[in-house]
C-alpha cells in the first residue's frame, strides 16, 4: 500500500474511495448472478439426490453464511485490522464463488456456497466501515450514497450479464465471482487501514454494539427487508397473474428497482443534506407501504411495475439511511461489530421474509399478502415519526 492519508483532516484520495465502491458491488452482485443458471444447473445435477432441493439451497445458502458469520468476522476485524480481513474475505469470495466453474457435485458447490457467504459477511461489514472511518462524518452522506449507487448499479449488472452468461453455460454466471481478484490487487494498493481511537475502557456502554438505539436499528432494517423482500420472491408470480409477464419482463422489472436504487443513492447526498436519518427513514418505509399497496391492487401490468418503482425509492433509501444512522451512532471502536449485527439482521431479514410470507399467501392471496406487507411498513413509517417528533 502506498498511498495514505491523516483521515479526518482531509478528503482521501479518489482512488480509496472508488475502489472500496467497487469492493462494495461485490456484494449486491452476490445474489443475483447466478440466478438465471437455476434452470440449467437443475438440469446438469438431475441425478444426483434431492436435486431440486439442493439446487434452491445453491441460491440460498450463502445468506444464512451471512447471518451466522458476519458478527464473528467483525469482532475479528476489530482485533486484527479491517484491511487485513478484508483481503481475506475477497480471497474468500473468489475461491468459493468461483468454485461453481470447476466443482461438479452439488454438496461440495454448497460447502463453497458457504465460503462464498463468509466472504460476502466480511465485504460487507469492512468496506462499509473503511468508508466511514476514511471520510469525515461531514462527508458520509455522500460517500454512503453513492456506496448505494454502485451497489445498486451492480445488481443491474449481475441480472444481464448472468443471464448473457448462462445463456451460453449454466457454469458461466459463476466466472463473475472472478472480478473479487482486481478488486483485492486494488484493496491491496490503495486502502490503508485507518486510525481508530481506542474506546475507553470504562466506558464499556458506548463501546457496546448493543446499545437501546443501534438495537433500534437493527430491528429497522430487518423489518425493512422482510417487507420490500416480497418484491423479488413474489413478484415474479404476481406479474404473471394480473399481467402475464414472462421472465424476461419479471427479471427487467426487478432490475428497474436496482436502476431506481442507484439514482436515489446518487442523490443521497442531497436528501441527506435536507434531512435528518429518522425522516429518510419515514419516508424509505412511506415508499414501502405506498408501493406494496399499488402492487397488491395493480389489475394490469403498468400498474404492478409502477408499484415496484415506489419499492425501488424506499430500496434506495435504505443502505445509505440505515448505514448512515449507525456510523453516526456507534463509536468508531464498535463501529465494525455494530455493522456486522446489522450485516446478520439484514439477511436474517431476506431469509426469514419468504417464510413469513408463503403462510399469509396460502391464507389470504399473493395480492391481499403486498397489502399487508405495505401496513406494516406504514405503521413502522408512523412509529419512527412518533419518536421522532417525542424527541
Amino acid at each position: 500500500m502506498t498511498e495514505t492519508i491523516d483521515a479526518g483532516t482531509r478528503r482521501p484520495p479518489k482512488s480509496l474511495l472508488a475502489t472500496l465502491l467497487g469492493v462494495s458491488t461485490m456484494t449486491i452482485m452476490a445474489s443475483a448472478t447466478i440466478t438465471p443458471a437455476l434452470p440449467g444447473m437443475q438440469q446438469h445435477f438431475a441425478g444426483q439426490p434431492h436435486a431440486e432441493l439442493l439446487v434452491r439451497l445453491v441460491l440460498t445458502l450463502p445468506g444464512l453464511a451471512i447471518m451466522v458469520s458476519a458478527p464473528l468476522v467483525a469482532r475479528l476485524s476489530g482485533r486484527t485490522g479491517r484491511v487485513p480481513v478484508l483481503v481475506a474475505c475477497l480471497a474468500l469470495y473468489t475461491i468459493g464463488g468461483g468454485s461453481g466453474l470447476v466443482l461438479d457435485s452439488l454438496p461440495a458447490l454448497l460447502v463453497g456456497r458457504a465460503v462464498l457467504g463468509i466472504g460476502i459477511a466480511g465485504i460487507m461489514t469492512t468496506s462499509t466501515a473503511l468508508i466511514a472511518d476514511h471520510h469525515h462524518p461531514d462527508e458520509h452522506g455522500r460517500v454512503l450514497g453513492l456506496q448505494g449507487a454502485a451497489m445498486g448499479f451492480g445488481g443491474v449488472v449481475a441480472l444481464l450479464l448472468g443471464g448473457l452468461l448462462a445463456a451460453a453455460d449454466w457454469r458461466g454466471p459463476f466466472a463473475i465471482y472472478l472480478l473479487a481478484v482486481p478488486m483485492l490487487v486494488l484493496v491491496l494498493r490503495f486502502v490503508p487501514d485507518a486510525p481508530v481511537q481506542p474506546a475507553d475502557p470504562t466506558d464499556t456502554t458506548s463501546a457496546s454494539p448493543w446499545q437501546p438505539r443501534l438495537l433500534g436499528l437493527y430491528a429497522l432494517i430487518f423489518i425493512g427487508v422482510v417487507v420490500f423482500y416480497t418484491v423479488p420472491t413474489q413478484a415474479p408470480f404476481w406479474l404473471a397473474e394480473v399481467g402475464g409477464a414472462g421472465p424476461a419482463v419479471s427479471g427487467a422489472l426487478i432490475a428497474a428497482v436496482n436502476l431506481v436504487m442507484t439514482l436515489v443513492g446518487l442523490n443521497f447526498r442531497r436528501l441527506r443534506a435536507r434531512w435528518a436519518f429518522p425522516t429518510l427513514a419515514v419516508a424509505m418505509f412511506s415508499a414501502f407501504a405506498i408501493g406494496l399497496v399499488v402492487l397488491g391492487t395493480a389489475g394490469a401490468l403498468w400498474t404492478a411495475a409502477l408499484g415496484m418503482v415506489v419499492v425501488g425509492l424506499g430500496v434506495g433509501l435504505q443502505n445509505p439511511t440505515i448505514n448512515g444512522w449507525l456510523v453516526s451512532t456507534a463509536t468508531p471502536g464498535a463501529r465494525t461489530r455494530s455493522l456486522g449485527l446489522l450485516t446478520s439482521a439484514l439477511f436474517l431479514g431476506q431469509f426469514s421474509s419468504p417464510l413469513i410470507a408463503q403462510p399469509v399467501i396460502d391464507a389470504v392471496g399473493m395480492g391481499t399478502t403486498f397489502v399487508l406487507s405495505g401496513a406494516l411498513a406504514a405503521l413502522v413509517a408512523l412509529i419512527v415519526a412518533g419518536i421522532h417528533w417525542r424527541r
